[in-house]
C-alpha cells in the first residue's frame, strides 16, 4: 500500500470496512443497471433523467471500486 493510504489509516481519515468486499458485486450489477437503464431513458429522449440514472451508474461503480 502507498504512504498516502497507510497514512490516513492511521489518521483515521479512512476506516476499513469489513463488508465492503463483499458489497462490490452488488455494487456493479446496480451500476450497470442503471446504465442500461440510462440508455433506453436517452433513446426516449428524456436527456436530463438519463443524465440522473448515469450519475448514479457512476456513483455505484466508484463505490464498487473502494471496497476492493
Amino acid at each position: 500500500m502507498s504512504f498516502e493510504y497507510d497514512d490516513c489509516l492511521k489518521k483515521r481519515r479512512i476506516k476499513p470496512f469489513s463488508r465492503g468486499k463483499t458489497l462490490v458485486q452488488k455494487e456493479l450489477e446496480t451500476g450497470f443497471s442503471d446504465l442500461e437503464r440510462a440508455r433506453k431513458t436517452h433513446e426516449e429522449g428524456d436527456y436530463k433523467w438519463a443524465t440522473v440514472q448515469i450519475y448514479y451508474s457512476m456513483f455505484h461503480v466508484a463505490r464498487a471500486l473502494i471496497y476492493i
